[in-house]
C-alpha cells in the first residue's frame, strides 16, 4: 500500500508538472510570467539548500516541484530545523535560504544573516505588487529600515473548530461563519454542562495567535518612544472579551489547565468549540479515534467585522553567506507563481497572492476536511499589522501572554495584570537595550 501510494503522489507532481506554467524551456532573457528575468539567468547546475521545518514529501511538492519546472537547472536540498542556526552558523554550512515564520526576520536579521532582497527585486523584475498588500506591508514592517529581508510565501489561518456531538447531544445549534464574541460567548455557555458524569467546556483557545496577531491590531510598543503602550483600554478590551469565557460555571481554568485546550478537543472530546491555527497533521488521529468536528471563522469584534488575526504566515530569506544570491533569488520567486500558491492553498497555508480565486482551492489535498466547510479558512480578512513592529515585541507579547494567564486562572484582576504588563515590558526593553 505504501508503494502504491508513493507511486500515486508522484504521478499526480507529474500531472502537476505538466499543467504549470507554459512548458519547462529555459531562456536567458526576457519577462517571464512571474516577472523574474529582465537580467539574463546564469543556467548552471546549481544546489541550493534549505532550512526549513517540513516533511520530506512537502518539501518536494510545494519547494522543489515549483522551482524545478521553472528553473531545471536549480536542485533542492532540504536542511531540517533539528539542526539549530546557530549550530550551522559556528560549523560554516549556514543554508542558502531560510524559510521560517514572517516573525522571525528580525530574529535572522540580528544574527546578521539576511540579504536584502530590494535590489533583486528590480533587477529581476519581480511584480510585488501581485501579492496581497497587507501581506507586503506586513513583510516590510518585520524587516524595518526599508529594507526587504524576505518574501511572504504563504499565510496562517486561525479559526474556530467544533465538536458536533457535543451541541447534538444538547440539541444545541451549531456556530455559524461570521459570528461575533458575543454570540460565542452566548454559545458558550450552553454547551458548559456536566452530563451523564463528563464535564463538558464551552470553548478555548490559543493564546498566541489571538494575543500576538490581534484582531484589532492593538501593538504593546511606541515605535518612537520605545515604552510599552497596554495599560490601555484598547488592550483591557481584549482581555476582558477573553477571560469572560473562564468565568462560566464549568468552563473555568487554573495554572494547571491553562492552554490545555487543543487536547480537549481533540482527544478528550469534552471541548465544544477551540480556536487555532491549523492542526492538521494530528487530525487525522483525532478524526479516527471519533473526533466529530467541522470549523467556521474565527469569531470577530463589531468594529472589525470578519476580519481575522494578522497575518503570521511562511517567509523565505537568503542568506548573505550564500555563493548563489542570483539563484536563491530565483528560487523564491518560482514559489510566487499562481500555480505554486494554488498548491500551498490546497495543502492548508492560505495563498499571499492578491488574486483571492486561489484561495478558494484551500485543503482541498487534505484528507481531512473532505466534507467541511473549507471556507471557514478563508472567509476573514487578514488584520492590518501594526503601527510599527520593534525588535522588542517578541518578548513583550510574551509576558503579555503571560499575564493574561493570571486573568484566565484568578490570580489578578485585568487592570492589575495590564498595569504589571506595562512595568515588566519596559523593564525588558531597558535590559535588552543594555546589552546591545
Amino acid at each position: 500500500m505504501k508503494k502504491a501510494k508513493n507511486t500515486f503522489i508522484l504521478a499526480s507532481a507529474f500531472v502537476l508538472l505538466a499543467s504549470l506554467v507554459q512548458g519547462c524551456s529555459e531562456k536567458t532573457d526576457g519577462k517571464k510570467e512571474d516577472g523574474a528575468a529582465s537580467a539574463k539567468i546564469n543556467t548552471d547546475p546549481v544546489t541550493l539548500t534549505f532550512y526549513g521545518n517540513m516533511s520530506e514529501e512537502l518539501f518536494q511538492k510545494l519547494v522543489v516541484a515549483p522551482v524545478k519546472l521553472k528553473y531545471p537547472h536549480i536542485d533542492m536540498t532540504l536542511v531540517p530545523m533539528t539542526k539549530k542556526i546557530d549550530e550551522l552558523m559556528a560549523s560554516g554550512e549556514v543554508p542558502d535560504i531560510l524559510g521560517d515564520n514572517i516573525s522571525a526576520i528580525g530574529k535572522y536579521q540580528t544574527l546578521g544573516l539576511l540579504e536584502d532582497l530590494t535590489l533583486y527585486v528590480k533587477t529581476f523584475n519581480l511584480d510585488l505588487a501581485k501579492i496581497d498588500p497587507v501581506v507586503m506591508d506586513t513583510v516590510r514592517k518585520n524587516s524595518g529600515d526599508g529594507k526587504l529581508y524576505a518574501l511572504p510565501i504563504s499565510g496562517n489561518v486561525v479559526t474556530m473548530y467544533y465538536n458536533k456531538d457535543i451541541f447534538d447531544r444538547f440539541g444545541v445549534p451549531y456556530p455559524t461563519d461570521g459570528m461575533t464574541w458575543d454570540q460565542v460567548y452566548e454559545l458558550a455557555k450552553k454547551v458548559t454542562r456536566t452530563d451523564g458524569g463528563v464535564a463538558y467546556r464551552g470553548y478555548d483557545f490559543q493564546d498566541l495567535f489571538q494575543v500576538q496577531y490581534n484582531q484589532l491590531s492593538i501593538p504593546v510598543i511606541d515605535e518612537k518612544t520605545n515604552k510599552a503602550i497596554v495599560n490601555n483600554a484598547e488592550w483591557k478590551k481584549l482581555f476582558e472579551n477573553w477571560a469572560r469565557f473562564y468565568t462560566i460555571t464549568g468552563n473555568e481554568v487554573d495554572m494547571t489547565t491553562y492552554g490545555k485546550g487543543l487536547n480537549l478537543f481533540s482527544k478528550d472530546k469534552t471541548l465544544a468549540m477551540y480556536s487555532t491555527s491549523s492542526f492538521f497533521s494530528s487530525m487525522p488521529e483525532a478524526v479516527k479515534n471519533g473526533l466529530n468536528y467541522d470549523v467556521v471563522s474565527l469569531p470577530s469584534f463589531p468594529e472589525a467585522p470578519n476580519t481575522g488575526v494578522q497575518v503570521e504566515g511562511g517567509a523565505r530569506m537568503i542568506t548573505t553567506t550564500s555563493k548563489h544570491k542570483d539563484q536563491a533569488f530565483l528560487a523564491l520567486s518560482a514559489m510566487l507563481t499562481e500555480d505554486a500558491q494554488r498548491l500551498i492553498a490546497r495543502n492548508g497555508n492560505s495563498s499571499i497572492l492578491a488574486n483571492s480565486d486561489i484561495n478558494k482551492d484551500f485543503g482541498l489535498d487534505i484528507e481531512v476536511l473532505k466534507g467541511k466547510n473549507r471556507e471557514a479558512f478563508i472567509k476573514n480578512k487578514s488584520a492590518k499589522p501594526f503601527p510599527s513592529i520593534t525588535k522588542y515585541d517578541a518578548a513583550a507579547f510574551s509576558i503579555m501572554r503571560s499575564q493574561f494567564k493570571k486573568v484566565a486562572t484568578g490570580q489578578a484582576d485585568v487592570n492589575t495584570a495590564l498595569r504589571e504588563a506595562e512595568e515588566l515590558i519596559n523593564k525588558s526593553i531597558a535590559d535588552q537595550m543594555k546589552q546591545q
